[in-house]
C-alpha cells in the first residue's frame, strides 16, 4: 500500500487510508469512516485482495475485519440507493488479488489492476475520460453539391 500511496500523493491527491490515519485513534472509527462515505464527491478506491474478500464474507474475528464489513456494508447500501449505478468506488486489485475476489456487486464495474493499470485509474481519479482520436482515411472524398438558386 505504501507506493500506492505515495503514488497518489505525488499526483496530488491527499489520501486518507483507514489503517494510516492519525486522526482516527482520536475518534470513533465509525464517525471518521462515515465523514469519507458520507461526502458525494469523495471517490473511494477499494483495495481488492484475498484478505479483502475473507473480511467481508467471512466471520469477523477482530476490530480490522469489523471495521472493513461496516465500510463494505456502507458501501454496498449506497450502491443499491443509486440504482446498482457505480458513481465513485473504484476497486482495485492489490497483490494475487483477481477478478474472483472482487466483491459480486461491483462486477460490472471497471476494475483496476495496480500498478499495471497505473494511466488508466489516474484518468478515473481525476474523472477524465481517455479520448481515441477517430481514424482519418487516407484519402480524403470532398463532395460538392450544386444548389438551385432562384
Amino acid at each position: 500500500m505504501v507506493p500506492f500511496v505515495d503514488f497518489l500523493t505525488q499526483q496530488g491527491f491527499r489520501p486518507a487510508i483507514d489503517l494510516y490515519d492519525s486522526s482516527i485513534r482520536c475518534m470513533d472509527v465509525n464517525k471518521w469512516t462515515d465523514s469519507f462515505l458520507k461526502d458525494p464527491l469523495t471517490l473511494i478506491i477499494i483495495a481488492i485482495s484475498p484478505k479483502y474478500k475473507e473480511d467481508i464474507e467471512g466471520p469477523a474475528v477482530d476490530s480490522h475485519g469489523l471495521h472493513t464489513k461496516y465500510i463494505h456494508s456502507m458501501m454496498q447500501n449506497e450502491f443499491i440507493q443509486q440504482g446498482s449505478l457505480n458513481f465513485r468506488f473504484i476497486p482495485v486489485l492489490f497483490l494475487c488479488a483477481s477478478q474472483k475476489h472482487v466483491p459480486s456487486w461491483l462486477q460490472n464495474t471497471r476494475v483496476y489492476r495496480w500498478p499495471q493499470d497505473t494511466e488508466d485509474l489516474l484518468l478515473r481519479l481525476l474523472r477524465e475520460e481517455r479520448y481515441v482520436a477517430p481514424p482519418v482515411p487516407v484519402e480524403l472524398i470532398l463532395e460538392i453539391v450544386i444548389l438551385n438558386k432562384k
